[in-house]
């Protein structure tokens, strides 16, 4: 497939509901995992009255009250909004919503995840995997609606994740060819 028509069919799918959908289901999925988690950490210091955490965890568990916490059931209600207004081809609530998730690692900095480390460890590792990929379909979806593509960059898979090209010609419209 030619580089021309490859960028083509990336910037369609980025924008397709069916790419949308799915950035959102692992948008919900990311802040859930990172909510449970937080509610079983607390479960479990209340079945462990010997259990001693670590400043640090005692620090994250504050910070996750006041900050995160409330900001993660935020970001949970404008995905659903989101959602809605991109089934009636309005981009802009999805726009904002990946721009959030972009956002999230500075409005996360100093705040860590050490309570999950007395967790199960998939946990944590779901919670970062599902970050890393949010992120990536964020950055993937905000970078296509608002045109911010470097023609080149778009056809990088450490960009934007693993490209199948058989999947694209899916976002072929009637008329084209490769």
């Amino acid at each position: 497939m030619n580089p021309h028509m490859k960028s083509r069919l990336l910037k369609r799918k980025f924008q397709s509901l069916e790419y949308i959908e799915q950035f959102i289901g692992h948008y919900q999925q990311f802040l859930d995992t990172g909510l449970s988690a937080l509610t079983s950490y607390k479960d479990y210091k209340k079945q462990n009255p010997t259990f001693v955490p670590t400043k640090l965890m005692d620090t994250d568990e504050w910070l996750w009250d006041i900050k995160v916490r409330p900001n993660f059931l935020r970001m949970h209600s404008s995905s659903v909004k989101a959602m809605n207004f991109a089934k009636k081809n309005n981009m802009d609530y999805v726009d904002g919503l990946a721009g959030d998730m972009r956002g999230l690692s500075r409005s996360m900095d100093g705040i860590r995840e050490a309570f999950m480390d007395i967790l199960d460890p998939s946990v944590k590792e779901e919670y970062l995997s599902l970050w890393k990929i949010t992120s990536r379909e964020a950055r993937n979806i905000e970078k296509t609606i608002n045109q911010w593509w470097k023609e080149d960059s778009i056809l990088k898979e450490s960009i934007t994740g693993p490209i199948d090209e058989q999947e694209l010609k899916n976002y072929l419209q009637p008329g084209e060819s490769l």
